[in-house]
Formats: structure tokens, C-alpha cells, sequence
């Protein structure tokens, strides 16, 4: 029995595999939004105080998953996973109803040509990038406080630059997600890659949808 990845072509196969969960977790959310959206439910859905369980469910989730996560089964965390992705995909729903077709469309361009760019970088790169995390994690923590303050000062030019500012700390995720990643699979053992896979899915998908939603504001005309 196979203890641990100690082949090229094992290691490309499971971080494959990875990619294939995220980019399912991606479509399920897109088509969900868009369903929601055209069906014209999102004035029901998000009215009153529904709309901030809706739009808070998916750190909830997150947050969950991050601490009772490790004693889930794979099953377990493979329904979770797509459950995430269905109340990302009603929360975002919210944009599509704002944002016109064009827009979502290029801004789903946009973000699959950057994720893919920086995503290959930090899985190819020989660079040591692991101290990218603390600097990245803070980066995401200040995003959230500027955001909750911006809810207040409703500022235009505040909300542009935590745009920016979102897509840049995400790609950074990325690249260094996915070079952690490719290490973490490099000596996994056998009998944990699946759970681990999933996992790695998830915060890749997070990633996604992050720099999806701050280029899709930074970019995108409203109806």
C-alpha cells in the first residue's frame, strides 16, 4: 500500500483533483446565484433580517468548518463543502440581481485568468513564499474591519481601494495557497489525501470567489 506521494505523476493527479472539487464548488455557485437571481428572489430573500443571515451564513460556515473540520469524515466535509458553496451561491446572488450580464462575465474572465496565472506561479515557483501566510492573514483581517467601517462611511473611493486592495491580497492567497499545497501533498499519506482535498478545495474556492466579487465591483456596470 502507497504511503505517501512520492511521484510526479501522484502529486500532479491529487492536486488535479483538488482543482476539479473547487471548480465544481465554483459552478454550483454561479449557476445558483443566477437561478436565484432570474427567478427574481432576491427581493424576498433578502429582505428584513434574512438578508444578513444570508449574506453572514457563509463565515459561519467557514468558521465551523476551520474548528470542527478536522473531525469530520470525508463524506461529511464533501457535503459541507457543497452546501458552502450553495449559500455562497444564494449570497451572491444579491450581485447578480445589481450587476448587469456583461459584467459578470468579464469579471468572471478577469478573475479566472489571474487565479490561474498566480495559482500556476505558486505551484511551479522554487521561491520560499510560506512567510507570504501572517502578512496575507492580517491583510484579510484589516479588509473585514475596513469593510465593516465603509457599511457606515459609505465611502465610494474607500470601497474602490478595499476592491483593489481584495484582489491583490487574494491572488496572493492563492499562489500561496497552492504552493502549500503542492508541498503538503508532496508527503501526505495515502489515506489522508481525500479529506485533504477537499480542504485545500475549499480555501482555493474562497479564494475564487473573493477576487470574483471585488472585481466584479470594481469593474462592473449596475442595471
Amino acid at each position: 500500500m502507497q504511503t505517501s506521494l512520492s511521484a510526479i505523476e501522484n502529486l500532479n493527479t491529487a492536486v488535479a483533483g483538488v482543482l476539479g472539487r473547487m471548480a465544481g464548488g465554483v459552478f454550483a455557485t454561479l449557476v445558483l446565484a443566477a437561478a436565484v437571481s432570474g427567478l427574481g428572489l432576491v427581493p424576498v430573500l433578502f429582505s428584513g433580517i434574512w438578508g444578513y443571515v444570508i449574506i453572514l451564513s457563509p463565515l459561519a460556515m467557514a468558521m465551523y468548518l476551520s474548528f470542527k473540520g478536522e473531525d469530520m469524515a470525508e463524506g461529511t466535509i464533501k457535503t459541507w463543502f457543497f452546501a458552502f458553496a450553495a449559500v455562497m451561491g444564494i449570497s451572491l446572488s444579491l450581485f447578480f440581481s445589481v450587476f448587469t450580464s456583461v459584467s459578470i462575465v468579464q469579471a468572471l474572465i478577469g478573475t479566472t485568468a489571474s487565479f490561474i496565472t498566480l495559482a500556476g506561479w505558486g505551484y511551479f515557483t522554487k521561491k520560499n513564499i510560506s512567510g507570504w501566510g501572517p502578512f496575507l492573514l492580517a491583510g484579510v483581517i484589516g479588509l473585514i474591519i475596513a469593510s465593516v467601517v465603509n457599511i457606515f462611511v459609505e465611502s465610494t473611493a474607500l470601497q474602490g481601494t478595499l476592491n483593489v486592495l481584495a484582489i491583490l491580497i487574494f491572488l496572493g492567497l492563492t499562489a500561496y495557497d497552492m504552493n502549500r499545497i503542492r508541498d503538503l501533498f508532496w508527503s501526505a499519506d495515502a489515506d489522508k489525501i481525500g479529506r485533504m482535498q477537499w480542504f485545500a478545495a475549499l480555501s482555493l474556492y474562497i479564494n475564487f470567489i473573493n477576487i470574483f466579487i471585488a472585481m466584479l465591483q470594481l469593474i462592473g456596470d449596475k442595471r
